[in-house]
């Protein structure tokens, strides 16, 4: 699994929105990069088939770090690696927003599943 660019697939390795003039800040996209880098986990499944891809999901969280939703926005043409993503994100709990944010936002995240060999 890779947070960076993948060898071959999508042309942009960035996992964040690429909008900077959300609330969040690159400290809290800095503290999500190191929730993800804890939590994420390459399934079994697709690790035994030698799958790797692309996935792509639309995060909805409260300033509390709740996730309300999560939704598949590109699939990797594995159902396990799109699986996998989306428990990421399911009813977790990410990194708060900066003190006062009151309002929820919303990102996309891609996850380059690749396996090293």
């Amino acid at each position: 699994m890779s947070l960076g660019p993948a060898s071959r697939g999508t042309a942009d390795p960035t996992p964040f929105s690429k909008r900077d003039e959300d609330a969040a800040g690159a400290d809290w996209r800095n503290a999500l990069s190191q929730w993800v880098a804890q939590h994420a986990y390459y399934p079994e499944q697709a690790r035994r088939e030698f799958q790797e891809g692309d996935v792509k999901v639309h995060v909805r969280m409260e300033p509390n770090g709740r996730v309300k939703d999560v939704e598949l926005i590109a699939k990797s043409g594995s159902m396990w690696l799109d699986l996998a993503l989306l428990a990421l994100f399911r009813d977790q709990r990410l990194p708060s927003l900066p003190s006062g944010e009151k309002k929820p936002i919303e990102f996309d995240f891609t996850m380059h599943y690749v396996l090293i060999r």
